[in-house]
């Protein structure tokens, strides 16, 4: 599939579905992995700004490129295995992005925020 190009990675999205209740009525989900090619990096434009003692630091936070024919969405969770990026994340946005000059979808940026 040409949007796959670039995704060296591999993660796996983890669904949540409601299957049932517990005795409490309080709802039990199960959990379903999906193992994706995708492409981990640090989203400069989402950076945030701390300011330690050595001055002021932009904090770039992670992100995911996923092709098209996935499925997500935010609080979905992401787990990998890749090098510097070997965590759980919780989805926090989705942004599709279209091929130029037409309204095809070409794949999805996930900002990310790690799962402690």
């Amino acid at each position: 599939m040409v949007s796959d190009a670039g995704m060296v990675h591999t993660c796996s999205i983890v669904s949540r579905t409601q299957t049932s209740q517990n005795e409490y009525g309080e709802p039990v989900y199960t959990q379903t992995p999906t193992s994706s090619p995708c492409r981990f990096f640090h989203n400069n434009s989402n950076s945030r700004i701390i300011t330690p003692d050595s001055g002021k630091h932009a904090i770039a936070t992670p992100a995911v490129l996923l092709p098209a024919d996935v499925t997500i969405a935010e609080g979905q969770t992401i787990t990998s295995e890749v090098p510097g990026f070997s965590k759980t994340y919780e989805v926090t946005s989705v942004k599709p992005i279209f091929w130029m000059f037409s309204n095809t979808l070409h794949h999805y940026e996930c900002d990310l925020k790690a799962v402690e």
